[in-house]
């Protein structure tokens, strides 16, 4: 998980960041993504039932339309 550091200015009024470093994040890191399924090709398909992002190449979903492109 990315480390996020913050410098924080105190002001009577409002507490403002200066400076905000994050560094590498991946998409792994993000807590909604099952990356389980990623190789070469892969994309995410949203699972409805886990709330979660699958990685997948295999779409087998009748709610997915996909239109338009080359496959």
């Amino acid at each position: 998980m990315a480390t996020i550091k913050a410098k924080i200015r105190r002001n009577p009024d409002k507490i403002v960041a200066q400076t905000l470093k994050v560094g590498n994040v991946a998409l792994t890191d993000l807590t909604d993504i099952n990356a389980a399924g990623t190789t070469d090709g892969a994309v995410l398909l949203y699972n409805g039932t886990s709330s979660k992002w699958d990685a997948t190449t295999l779409i087998a979903n009748q709610n997915t339309n996909i239109t338009g492109g080359t496959y």
